[in-house]
């Protein structure tokens, strides 16, 4: 029995496994490398987790809130070297921005960002700061930035811990 494939799905093949550059009217095989990095078998995603507990309210990755917190998640990239914190839950016009709390490799203490957008968020973190210990924790705020006060802010997400390695 002969297999027979259509000479598009044929070509189409050809071209994805081997670019093709063209010189002068003849069409030459280009040499094919791969990227200098981490080969894609060492890449590694890790999730933040919630070790003192919290609802997962799922999502990739997890998501995890309290009865009235906004949800938050993290995940580290070893091969982009990137990590994105997810966070969100609150549409409602009363808030304002999100509060963002978190530590650092290296650092001590509690460090915060503000955030004047409301609904599902993501914040990237780049290198050189992306590699260590991390922790989150998310909260919705009302009234301006310039203006928080007692009762102002909802209660933190639970606190995430990440180990990006």
């Amino acid at each position: 029995m002969t297999l027979r494939r259509p000479l598009i799905t044929v070509t189409t093949a050809a071209f994805l496994l081997v670019s093709v550059a063209s010189t002068g009217g003849t069409a030459t095989a280009a040499e094919v490398r791969g990227p200098a990095s981490v080969p894609a078998a060492q890449c590694t995603y890790r999730d933040a987790f919630p070790p003192g507990g919290g609802t997962n309210t799922g999502g990739i990755p997890n998501r995890y809130q309290y009865a009235n917190s906004p949800y938050a998640g993290a995940r580290f990239d070893s091969c982009a070297d990137s990590l994105q914190i997810y966070y969100g839950g609150f549409s409602n016009p009363r808030y304002a921005y999100y509060e963002i709390a978190y530590t650092y490799p290296s650092q001590l203490g509690w460090y915060r960002w503000v955030d004047r957008g409301m609904g599902r968020r993501i914040w990237s973190v780049r290198p050189p700061i992306t590699r260590g210990d991390w922790n989150f924790k998310v909260r919705a705020c009302a009234n301006t930035i310039d203006s928080p006060g007692p009762g102002t802010c909802t209660a933190w997400s639970p606190q995430l811990f990440l180990h990006a390695v």
